[in-house]
Formats: C-alpha cells, structure tokens, sequence
C-alpha cells in the first residue's frame, strides 16, 4: 500500500512539473491582461524555452497577442521590447495555428487578426511617410496576408493592394509595382491615374510598347478621363512622334475639358511640328488666354514667330531690287517685334532659363534695344535675376 501512495505522489510530482511549465504560459497572459508587457514577455520567453512547453500550440497564441500587444503599444519602452512585434505576432499565430492539430485555437486566433491587419497597415502608412518606401511595401503585403484568413470571408481589400504597388512606385520597385497596379485593375479599382502609373513602370523598364498599350486600355476603360488623355497625346507628340495621332486625341480631349490650357498648347506643339504654324500660333494664343502663367505657351509662341521672322530675313538675301530689299527686311523686323512680348513675358516668368535669354538677347540687338540688352547680358553674368 506505502508503495502505491509512493507511486501516486511521483505521478503527482511529474504532472505538477508539466504544470507548472504551463502556468507560465497562464502567468504570461495574466501579466498581459495587467498590461505588465514586459514581464509577460520574460514569462513566454521561457515557456518557449521550456520542454514541457516549446510545442505547445498555446505558448505561441500567447506570445503571439504579447507581440502585437507590443505593435499596438503608445508607449516608446515597450514598443522597443520587440523588433517588427507585428511580424512576431503574425509568424507566432502561425505557429499555434500549424502545432494546434485539432483546431482548439483557430477561433481564438481569428479574434485578433481584423486588428493585426490593420497593425500592418498603420505601420506601412508610417513607413510610406518616412520614405521608407520598401518596408512599407513588405508590411502591405503582410497586411494582405493577414487578410488570407476565412474570417475576412474572401474579401480582398483593393486599397491595400493598390497601396502595396504605390510604395513599390515610390521605392523604384518597377516589377512589385506592375504587379500591385496590375491586380488592382483586375480588382476593377483606381481610375485612369492608375494607368499612368503603370505606364510609368513599363517606361522605367524601357519597354515603350506595353506602356502605350496600357495607355490605350486606360482609354477604352476611361474615355473621359484627362489624365489618359493627356498621357497619349505627351506619348505621340514627344515619344513616338505620331502628331496626327495625337491630334486625333487632343479633339478629343477638347471635347471633355475646353478650358484646358495644357490641351491647348499641346495643339498649339503638334500643328508646329506638323508645319501649320498659323493654326499653332491661334492656338498657343488660346492657351496663354486660358492660364497667363503657362511659361512653355510663352516660349513656344515667341519662339515660333522669332523663327518666322529668321526665315523671312534669310530669304531677303535673294531679293536683288533695293526698294524690295527694305521691304522684306522689314516684314521679318515685325515678326520680331511681334515676337518679343511673349518672349519678355516668359522670362518675366522663368528668369533663369537660358534659351529665353539668348533668344532676346539677339531680338534686342536686332532691333536695336541696346540698353535692355545691356541689362540683360548683365543677368546672364550673374546666372539670371
């Protein structure tokens, strides 16, 4: 009888031992729900260290709510208990979730996940703000991965998703972001700008030919949206040089925003390059009527009458007559002086830039304004007003 009362109190004495073990991981929670983080954290650290504890399913349910207690933490000494605590949280539910075989835990678990998404994308938002555009990327992505779980039913969230591809933009991570704004579009969410980005991607990797394409797409989904629009006609006017093309474009972007100045100018760039300098200076005009500040309208409309004026100097040269001699020199002196307005106006506009100044400075002299050519050869000196 001595002997089984013996055996007993063994028994007793090995599963106090297994207990106790567990008891830290009761300890640790208790000392959580006091808000005691740190010696909850000590008190996990050893389950987990533990024999009796190491594989059980709880001990990482546990440190895992210790960890995004940690993430969700105001203050600084706690936060700095943990690095990347949201991560910990996450890769430790997973753990409870794969050592849990009969699924005791998974409800418990699923409790905590809506708040450590959303840990995820407080963090990301963080990191976007401080330029840490990679890192915002990854705890994107982490969020997303949080939102795996059934109790987000299926349900993807499209601004994460678009906000992933936006830190990969943002940190020139050219593929990460075709891959975000990709699947954002298929998501059915953004609006045309989204296709500029994602143009802008395909430009980065130098491949010019998805990027129209998608331009185009951007078109068919959003006829009316001035931002695609815009983008084709900069994309023929400047990449492919097509400028019927972009003609056939600015109409249309005439037809959903007539009070555009930049449309206007565009126009104005591509009749120019087509050699209808009369429609290009009609429609340069309507432009700078639109927004007096457009310093490229400026430019480009004296620029445009200064070469008319150049031209029809040049051509004088083969008038032999000297009475018509005068005459032609004189129709090409009033190109230039219908030119120098808009260009004054322009540098008035942008006072360091350097062709505007070199072109006056040849009108000044042409025309025999020798003190406002003074006064501008001493502004070149000193790098512009």
């Amino acid at each position: 009888m001595r002997k089984l009362v013996i055996l007993t109190l063994g028994f007793l004495m090995m599963a106090g031992t297994g207990f106790s073990q567990k008891g830290k991981v009761a300890s640790a929670l208790t000392y959580l729900e006091n808000n005691e983080v740190e010696k909850a954290l000590q008190a996990i650290t050893a389950a987990e260290q533990n024999e009796k504890t190491k594989d059980w399913y709880r001990t990482y349910y546990v440190k895992g709510r210790i960890l995004q207690a940690i993430a969700e933490s105001k203050d600084e000494k706690i936060k700095g208990l943990a690095e990347n605590p949201a991560l910990g949280a996450f890769e430790n539910y997973n753990k409870a979730t794969k050592l849990d075989e009969k699924g005791k835990i998974a409800k418990t678990i699923e409790l905590n996940l809506p708040m450590l998404a959303a840990d995820f994308i407080n963090k990301a938002v963080e990191e976007f703000q401080a330029q840490d555009f990679v890192n915002s990327m990854k705890s994107f992505e982490y969020a997303l991965e949080v939102q795996k779980d059934p109790v987000f039913g299926d349900v993807i969230d499209t601004t994460i998703v678009y906000n992933a591809g936006l830190a990969a933009y943002n940190g020139k991570l050219w593929d990460d972001a075709i891959k975000y704004f990709k699947k954002t579009i298929d998501l059915d969410y953004g609006s045309g700008a989204l296709y500029v980005l994602l143009k802008n991607c395909y430009m980065q990797k130098g491949d010019s030919a998805t990027a129209l394409k998608v331009l185009q797409d951007g078109f068919n989904k959003y006829p009316s949206d001035q931002n695609v629009i815009v983008e084709l006609i900069n994309f023929y006017l400047l990449g492919t040089h097509d400028n019927q093309a972009a003609l056939n474009y600015i109409k249309l972007a005439k037809d959903k925003d007539p009070t555009n100045a930049s449309i206007y100018f565009a126009e104005g760039f591509a009749m120019d390059q087509v050699g209808k300098t009369d429609s290009a200076i009609i429609s340069y005009q309507k432009a700078i009527e639109l927004d007096s500040t457009l310093f490229n309208a400026y430019y480009n409309l004296g620029a445009l009458i200064f070469n008319n004026g150049v031209a029809a100097f040049d051509s004088c040269a083969n008038v032999m007559d000297n009475t018509q001699y005068k005459k032609c020199i004189d129709e090409a002196d009033k190109s230039f002086a219908r030119s120098l307005p808009y260009l004054e106006k322009a540098h008035e506009l942008n006072p360091k830039e350097t062709n505007t100044m070199e072109t006056l400075k040849v009108l000044y002299y042409r025309l025999k304004m020798f003190d406002k050519r003074d006064k501008l050869i001493k502004e070149m000196e000193e790098g512009g007003k």
